[in-house]
């Protein structure tokens, strides 16, 4: 059998089998191939559908990608990306230490994350720390690329996408970067080449104020001088110049003001295939883990279980962020704790000189809090703090596995002194003042009984 295009979990089962399954769609034969069997190394594998697609005439589809590379700025974006994959049936984890971590991609469908922490960075040390990264992700063999960058610009993005776009060129040529931050459940659009937060322009949103990495501008094409506004003809034309070797641009810039906008780009990077590069949030990252699972098996929502015992810690100053724990401080003291479980929470100063010696200290903080006591679930909110902590425990990846809430990964650490854990990230600007409540609501439901704690 040939190799399949793509895959998407099925329903366990016990022995194996290998039958096809024939039907129409969008014009197309649609050839599912469904091998199973028991005792996969990978969490909730099963039997699993190779699926191919045959257009009229008996010509096979490019297949889609097995292997899905994504190199993001911060944990807590990078898990925010992964998400949108893992709820599409894909396996998905995010490599804490992409030189040093187990061979966990081996399953297709998977989407393999590498955060670097270059937010903060300079556009050249960000350059070759996201280079190095890619070229990790194509030695595991990586078939596509995203590069996750923050939905309000923030940071070095000019400098990621430069040094991404020159690691993947060594095996793509005539590489392009498609940019679109766009992230509209969110409230975040890019409409004209400028960046809208909440309807208004990124250089006076929250963005603006950014303790790290503040964005003073709102057109794309200033926050990263390179790239060439197009509209989605505009990017064909762009594309085929490259590919023939002919000077066009090699970063471009396209407009999304909805779901159905990113949809239309995810599908046309999927028709231009490997060689288009794509760049933006966890809203186009959502789009292409559509496009490429044809909407087929969703993950089902996660049984979180109840959590006795919860730790809490926030490193971002994020003006949501600052709300929603003022108000999960007030419902924790309001609350009747029988049938709930205990909260710790673990928050940073207000105020800030030197970010990385904060996020250093509050990961200390978070390391010494976790070996005090057992805790059930560990839920992190701020991509600096929640690195921080992580390296202290000596994660060497998570496994993500469901949404809890839109933008609220749920997943599993990977090695080290916590491994097992469950651990929520939220990145700081998502969400509302209420965001941490609900997060606790589902790891805490009120019931009769209570688990013991440690």
């Amino acid at each position: 059998m040939d190799e399949p295009g793509w895959s998407v979990p099925r329903t366990p089962r016990s022995r194996s089998s290998s039958f096809p399954l024939l039907h129409a769609e969008r014009g197309a034969l649609v050839f599912d191939v469904v091998a199973g069997g028991s005792g996969s190394a990978v969490e909730g594998a099963g039997e699993w559908a190779y699926r191919r697609r045959v257009l009229p005439g008996g010509r096979p589809d490019a297949p889609g990608p097995r292997l899905v590379g994504l190199v993001a700025d911060d944990v807590t974006g990078a898990s925010d990306s992964a998400v949108q994959f893992a709820t599409g049936g894909w396996s998905a984890h995010l490599l804490l230490d992409p030189d040093g971590a187990p061979d966990i991609g081996a399953l297709a469908p998977c989407l393999l994350a590498v955060a670097t922490g270059v937010r903060a960075a300079g556009d050249e040390a960000a350059a070759v720390a996201t280079a190095r990264a890619v070229r990790s992700l194509m030695t595991r063999g990586c078939d596509r690329l995203y590069v996750k960058v923050d939905s309000t610009m923030r940071g070095s993005v000019a400098g990621q996408l430069r040094g991404a776009l020159a690691a993947w060129k060594l095996r793509h040529p005539g590489a392009i970067a498609v940019l679109c931050p766009a992230f509209p459940g969110q409230h975040r659009v890019v409409v004209g080449g400028r960046v809208l937060v909440g309807g208004l322009p990124l250089a006076h949103a929250a963005a603006a104020t950014d303790p790290v990495a503040p964005v003073r501008e709102t057109r794309v094409d200033r926050l990263v001088p390179s790239a060439v506004t197009v509209d989605l003809p505009g990017l064909r034309s762009a594309f085929e110049l490259r590919r023939v070797g002919r000077d066009g641009p090699e970063l471009v810039s396209v407009d999304a003001a909805t779901d159905d906008d990113l949809a239309a780009i995810a599908a046309e990077l999927d028709r231009l295939g490997p060689a288009a590069v794509a760049a933006g949030s966890a809203g186009l990252a959502g789009a292409l883990a559509r496009q490429w699972s044809a909407g087929r098996c969703l993950a089902a929502a996660p049984e979180v279980g109840r959590c006795a015992r919860v730790l809490v810690g926030v490193s971002s100053l994020h003006p949501v962020t600052t709300e929603s724990v003022e108000r999960l401080r007030e419902a924790l003291a309001a609350r009747d704790d029988a049938g709930r479980g205990r909260v710790d929470v673990v928050t940073t100063p207000t105020t800030r000189t030197d970010a990385a010696t904060v996020a250093a200290s509050f990961g200390a903080q978070m390391a010494e809090q976790l070996s005090r006591a057992r805790y059930d679930a560990l839920v992190l909110v701020g991509g600096d703090g929640a690195a921080a902590t992580l390296g202290r425990i000596g994660a060497s990846a998570i496994t993500v596995h469901a949404a809890l809430a839109r933008g609220v990964p749920l997943g599993r650490i990977v090695g080290g002194t916590a491994s097992g854990l469950r651990i929520v990230t939220k990145s700081g600007g998502f969400g509302d003042g209420d965001s941490l409540v609900r997060i606790l609501d589902r790891l805490q439901p009120l019931c009769s009984s209570r688990k013991e704690q440690s």
